[in-house]
């Protein structure tokens, strides 16, 4: 008898809850904006954003880029101010903003792909993962992944302004991975295990040709070849250190050794 009595009351409490969320979910939401937005040109508020970004109110001038972008997507400043939000995210410079700056470099190269400005969007999708790269003796996949997004951007625009600053930051990413390998070499080396060590490095120089420390590469070249017996060799590479590097700290070393290589 008293859960037959009970069964009611809840049932009537549970709608009394339900009413009113229905009630409510017939309203249309409210969309606030900003009064200061209405009173301006889009040029105004865009300029609004740009005054912010120049201050490094990277959050205060991303609202003002936003309703510009939302409010004329289509327009040739609404465009620019997407690409602009993309720039706040980027600046921030945290892991979560970058990879938000990546999706929306994406998102503007899907939206406008012939812009003038899509080449710029490409190099800064492969700066964040310039950014998220880690030191040479850590792990090496974020400069990979770097390489290879610089490579997008310089065979989609070969002729672009920015084909220097892409030129240079790959440069750099190869000689932090050739830096990698080397560093695997000399902790051969430091352990005596020279044929690993020389593998490594015959690989450095076969695929890292621009490397900016070619010549420590050649020092211990020869270094792991003299300590093998193949004392020729090694000669070959110390002669390159003291020829194509004189002024550098190894070429004094390598003379010394080429001493001990005459024999």
């Amino acid at each position: 008898m008293n859960r037959r009595k009970t069964l009611p009351v809840a049932l009537v409490a549970l709608l009394a809850l339900a009413a009113p969320a229905c009630h409510h979910s017939n309203r249309q939401p409210v969309i606030r904006v900003n009064p200061e937005f209405v009173s301006l040109s889009k040029e105004q508020v865009f300029q609004r954003g740009e005054e912010w970004f120049a201050k490094r109110k990277y959050p205060k001038a991303r609202t003002y880029y936003q309703h510009v972008y939302e409010t004329y997507p289509n327009d040739p400043l609404g465009r620019r101010a997407l690409l602009r939000v993309a720039d706040t995210y980027f600046m921030q410079g945290n892991p979560v903003n970058l990879v938000e700056s990546q999706y929306k470099y994406r998102d503007f190269i899907n939206r406008y792909p012939s812009s003038d400005r899509a080449d710029y969007a490409m190099l800064q999708i492969a700066m964040v993962s310039y950014k998220q790269m880690e030191k040479p003796d850590r792990d090496p996949a974020k400069m990979h992944e770097a390489l290879e997004k610089f490579d997008d951007m310089i065979r989609a625009y070969p002729k672009s302004p920015l084909r220097a600053e892409a030129d240079a930051r790959r440069q750099d990413v190869l000689n932090r991975l050739a830096k990698h390998e080397h560093l695997i070499a000399q902790y051969y080396m430091k352990r005596h295990s020279w044929n690993a060590a020389l593998l490594r490095l015959n690989g450095l120089i076969d695929e890292y040709g621009q490397y900016n420390e070619r010549d420590a590469a050649f020092f211990d070249l020869a270094t792991c070849l003299q300590h093998l017996g193949r004392k020729g060799e090694a000669r070959l590479y110390y002669e390159r250190v003291v020829t194509e590097f004189p002024k550098s700290e190894y070429a004094s070393r390598a003379k010394k050794n080429l001493a001990s290589t005459s024999s």
